[in-house]
């Protein structure tokens, strides 16, 4: 029973539909280590214990019975706090909605239940889901367990800390500009941001110019790859979701297999002034292992456009159209940088926000243009191990005590153009920083090629092993 925490889902699904374990046996371990383990790291937002036991006994019920409701049937599965949960509150992170309770659930938490998932609780997240650190004015900071001291990066912060605490296995994230890669690379989890509408996102005010997917967050690939599945799909609501593969995601016998002949862009900078030596070393090491493995290491070009700027102008007008009535009456309960996000996007003229429209268009073709020379884009996930507890959004990235620019052109540039462009894109564990933080390896590919994402990362797992490692503070408790 001790261990139960340490296994993969798939392995615990397995148990419970053998009857070898309860669901309410499992539910509650996880429970329990959030009770005892969540206060230093406050990976959540809200937890209904009450509610899971009561959904862990009717799927042991079922079961008796001989119903199994799908792959998740019995397993917890937290859901990043932006996404609707019917009656579980939807905070986004802000006092503003800490009174928000859905009706209705979000269609991919929907298919979570309907798969035999049990909702345990909400992960924290910043305000709106506005930046890429996890603190917010109502949930107060998350911090990294690899190091207290540090973030897990954002916004899936609550997400990535909860699966590498062992609070369960499988997390629901989203991914804006690196919201479920970023915290991904900074705890030591996978993180998969599939391509756009992939998993269907009906409930965003902006289907046709959204930047953000539903994504995954799990320690091991072949758990991602079963509450991906369990997400991805058309759904009439998102028109985004139709025309990719019907097929779920797999996994080889042969992890090694897929590397053969894989050509490889190899891209350890962007436009970013710094990369930490760490990082590189332990980047560049998994290209080398991929390369040794049979990939061809493809040249990346010398200059390229990746439109920062302009993917923040369209975030950033998202943010002022839809919250911008949010100021009258809140204002001065928010975090400040939510406000001046929210400002800065009121202020955008229509010819900017259409110009930016237009160089996404251009972006799209331009990477599109890059997968005729390589099969998949390798990067690291970030320039950095993770940032300091204490890091704002507005303050640029410090290195040997010296700025060296905006976190968004300096730290994480990596994540941000596969956003608009909407190609599918994971971060899969490397290795460790010298002062014990994780790093994290970003792998991404064309348009619905998640089977190929999937495949490398499991071939990465296998290369350099992460899923055994875990946290002191994840395991101390246990040895008392």
């Amino acid at each position: 029973m001790d261990d139960i925490w340490k296994k993969p889902a798939h392995e615990l699904a397995r148990l419970i539909r053998e009857r070898q374990l309860s669901s309410r046996e499992v539910v509650g371990i996880f429970l329990d280590r959030i009770r005892r383990l969540n206060g230093p790291v406050n990976a959540f937002a809200l937890i209904d214990e009450e509610e899971a036991l009561r959904g862990a006994d009717t799927a042991d019920v079922e079961l008796s019975s001989g119903v199994c409701r799908g792959p998740l049937h019995g397993l917890p599965v937290h859901v990043k706090d932006l996404l609707s949960t019917a009656g579980m509150r939807t905070a986004l992170g802000s006092i503003a909605f800490e009174n928000n309770i859905p009706k209705h659930d979000a269609g991919a938490i929907a298919r979570v239940r309907d798969a035999g998932g049990i909702i345990i609780g909400k992960t924290t997240t910043p305000e709106l889901g506005h930046k890429v650190l996890t603190d917010s004015p109502l949930h107060g900071v998350t911090r990294n367990p690899w190091s207290l001291e540090h973030s897990p990066g954002g916004s899936s912060g609550g997400a990535a800390v909860a699966v590498a605490m062992g609070f369960g296995p499988l997390g629901v994230s989203t991914d804006g500009a690196g919201s479920g890669r970023i915290p991904a690379a900074c705890c030591g989890v996978v993180g998969l941001k599939p391509t756009l509408g992939a998993v269907p996102h009906e409930t965003s005010p902006d289907l046709f110019g959204s930047l953000t997917c539903i994504g995954s967050m799990a320690r091991d690939v072949e758990d991602l790859v079963m509450l991906h599945n369990v997400m991805a799909g058309p759904d009439r609501r998102d028109p985004w979701s139709f025309g990719g593969s019907k097929m779920p995601l797999r996994l080889a016998d042969d992890p090694i297999a897929v590397l053969r002949g894989l050509r490889v862009m190899w891209l350890p900078r962007t436009v970013n002034r710094h990369l930490d030596s760490d990082v590189e070393t332990h980047c560049s090491h998994a290209v080398s292992l991929m390369a040794e493995s049979g990939a061809m290491i493809v040249e990346g070009p010398g200059q390229f456009d990746w439109a920062l700027d302009e993917a923040l102008l369209l975030m950033r007008s998202y943010q002022g159209t839809r919250f911008k009535d949010l100021l009258a009456r809140w204002r001065d309960r928010m975090d400040s940088t939510t406000v001046a996000s929210i400002e800065d996007g009121v202020k955008l003229r229509a010819e900017t926000v259409r110009q930016a429209l237009f160089a996404r268009t251009e972006l799209l073709r331009r990477i599109q243009a890059l997968f005729d020379h390589a099969d998949v884009i390798v990067t690291p996930t970030v320039s950095a191990p993770a940032l300091p507890a204490s890091q704002r959004a507005d303050e640029p990235l410090t290195v040997d005590g010296a700025p060296v620019g905006s976190l968004r052109e300096n730290w994480y540039s990596y994540t941000i153009p596969f956003n608009p462009s909407g190609n599918p894109a994971i971060s899969v564990p490397c290795g460790f920083a010298a002062n014990g933080i994780p790093v994290g390896l970003q792998v991404v590919a064309p348009w619905h090629e998640e089977q190929r994402l999937v495949a490398v990362a499991a071939a990465l797992s296998h290369l350099k092993p992460w899923r055994h490692a875990w946290p002191s503070l994840a395991v101390e408790a246990e040895r008392t």
